[in-house]
């Protein structure tokens, strides 16, 4: 864990990122910054995480138990999961938030594991 900035933390407002709910996630500068205001929100009762975003660059907080680290795959560009548990979860999330089935596969250039709709399990006739 990176060293945590001590110091009231206002995050900026970023309308390029909102939550599932629709209203735009707080987004912080540094990861220093992301992790006081996750340890801050301990007083209240949370447990949040620092994330970095893909999509904007700045660093967001989201629930310890939504946390699925990936990385992007350098070959094909889909979010790559190290492990098959940490696919496995993150399917589950995406799939009762979405309403939608996610089946795991093996990454065939890296080590990790891909997400897809396509259910490749079914034996090939």
């Amino acid at each position: 864990m990176p060293k945590i900035v001590k110091c009231e933390v206002r995050p900026l407002k970023n309308a390029a990122c909102y939550s599932r709910q629709g209203k735009e996630l707080s987004s912080f500068y540094s990861e220093g910054e992301a992790w006081g205001a996750a340890e801050a929100s301990k007083a209240h009762g949370l447990n949040l995480i620092p994330y970095e975003c893909t999509k904007c660059g700045y660093w967001h907080l989201s629930p310890k138990s939504r946390q699925t680290p990936s990385s992007e795959c350098g070959f094909c560009g889909k979010q790559l999961y190290e492990t098959k548990a940490a696919a496995e979860k993150r399917a589950k999330i995406l799939g009762m938030e979405n309403g939608v089935k996610l089946y795991i596969y093996k990454c065939p250039c890296f080590n990790g594991y891909h997400l897809t709709q396509k259910d490749n399990t079914k034996a090939k006739r």
